[in-house]
């Protein structure tokens, strides 16, 4: 990215404006051709596509998630398949940016499918299966469902999901999927990222002909085992049972609006220092006395950037990745038992994390040592700039940096950052953790905004880092397209 793009948007795209939605038929020709088109060719069709207006975001984000699901094995839910885990966050760092750079991570996304594509193949060649005959009545498809998955039995649960994307609510299918995807940290958590980025992702291109998409998912949720570093008996499924029964001691009141600074830093200093058990119990007993959930979140939120912070792997971003992902998911939930057990699954998420993912030491740092102190400087430029090139490379200086960042500009600076993560990005998790970040700042109550993004930031994108093959070719893709 050029020097001088530092503090500027490009022009806006009009190819995001107001035309119809593409057709059923449509849609398949373009998952068909995701699919089909050789990788060496297949970017520059999409770019040709773009350009004529042909092809927009909807429509693009919809058909990457179809070929995900059905041409990449979820077993395990992440490697191969973070090629479907990553759409929704390219989709919200992308509808985040300005012009053709908006366009940067659905291109790099398109890339990384055909790569997952070419490992699927070479490991196992699966593919989904073709729709089965005999699909129930709508009226029996919803019990169905769950017993199929209850049970595993695969083509249970596929004719009912099939039956449901036909002629179902996607409230409803969303509502049955809910619980299977929060009952179990598979993969270190993956399947709450699936359902909440597919679900967002249909929520912004449509529900409409999304029967590959949610059978793909269907068979996702289904995966069990975990990885082979996961050494402790089953971790990833122990919690949800205690956390269920757990649950119908929170009382109403905790979902009223509010802060409340004293039992987020109690909380946080258990969610630390803990294990499941004993923080288990604290926040039962604080929900009691008339904490806010609100403060809950806010301690799961901080204590996963802290642990990034202090240990800042792979496998612990996922701390980030994970919450927000559950967040998101707790927003959309209906049913007061799950409106109830999600955060505590939250809560167990973060503790279990620390304590299974012991490698790579801790850095000794605490986050609430980067509370806010606002610089008197009139023009936030200058420190957005400083910022940005501290980012990848000096990461006290940034976590300083941002601590006096006043977070009244919150805007600016997270176009900025958004700016870097579209032209810096190079790994599926570099969007997955910085389009988790960007969204998750405005979740936090005010008090917690200023530490949580300056320990979060150890992984974020900067201004010196090296862009991508899309960002370095953005413009000479799609610059004479946009003026």
């Amino acid at each position: 990215m050029k020097r001088r793009t530092l503090l500027t948007g490009l022009v806006a795209s009009p190819l995001v404006g107001f035309m119809p939605a593409v057709t059923a038929g449509e849609q398949a020709v373009l998952v068909a051709r995701l699919v089909n088109t050789p990788r060496e060719q297949l970017t520059g069709w999409v770019v040709e596509e773009i350009k004529s207006g042909r092809l927009r975001k909807p429509a693009l984000i919809k058909a990457l998630l179809a070929a995900g699901v059905s041409h990449i094995e979820p077993r395990p839910v992440g490697f191969k398949y973070h090629a479907v885990l990553m759409v929704d966050a390219a989709r919200r760092l992308s509808i985040q940016g300005e012009g053709v750079a908006s366009w940067i991570p659905l291109l790099w996304n398109v890339d990384y499918f055909k790569h997952s594509q070419a490992r699927n193949r070479n490991l196992s060649g699966w593919v989904l299966g073709a729709t089965q005959e005999g699909l129930p009545p709508l009226s029996e498809a919803a019990t169905l469902y769950q017993q199929g998955m209850k049970e595993r039995i695969w083509l249970q649960a596929d004719r009912a999901i099939t039956r449901l994307a036909r002629s179902g609510s996607m409230h409803q299918v969303f509502a049955l999927m809910l619980a299977w995807a929060v009952r179990d940290f598979h993969s270190i958590g993956h399947k709450a990222i699936l359902l909440a980025g597919v679900c967002r992702s249909l929520e912004y291109s449509g529900w409409r002909d999304s029967e590959m998409i949610l059978r793909g998912v269907t068979y996702a949720l289904l995966a069990d085992g975990n990885l082979s570093a996961d050494t402790q008996n089953n971790w990833w499924e122990q919690d949800y049972p205690a956390n269920l029964k757990l649950a119908r001691d929170i009382p109403d009141h905790s979902f009223r609006p509010g802060a409340d600074s004293s039992g987020t830093r109690a909380l946080l200093g258990s969610l630390r220092a803990d294990g499941v058990e004993l923080n288990r119990q604290r926040v039962i007993e604080r929900l009691n006395r008339g904490m806010p959930l609100q403060a809950l979140w806010d301690a799961v939120f901080l204590a996963a950037a802290d642990s990034v912070m202090n240990r800042p792997t792979i496998p612990m971003l996922h701390t980030v990745t994970v919450t927000h992902a559950l967040y998101s998911l707790w927003q959309r939930a209906a049913d007061p038992v799950l409106r109830r057990v999600i955060p505590l699954q939250a809560v167990s998420y973060v503790v279990q994390m620390k304590q299974q993912r012991g490698e790579g030491g801790w850095n000794g740092l605490d986050i609430l040592d980067f509370s806010a102190e606002p610089s008197t400087e009139r023009s936030t430029l200058p420190l957005i700039e400083k910022i940005g090139e501290s980012l990848g490379y000096a990461p006290q200086d940034a976590r300083l940096l941002l601590q006096s960042y006043p977070m009244e500009a919150w805007p600016q600076l997270k176009q900025q950052l958004n700016r870097w993560l579209l032209y810096k990005s190079n790994k599926a998790h570099d969007f997955k953790y910085g389009a988790a970040v960007l969204e998750t700042v405005g979740w936090l109550s005010p008090e917690w905004r200023v530490p949580y993004l300056a320990a979060a930031s150890r992984l974020l994108m900067g201004l010196n880092m090296p862009d991508s093959v899309e960002g370095q070719k953005i413009e000479q893709w799609l610059g004479s397209a946009f003026g």
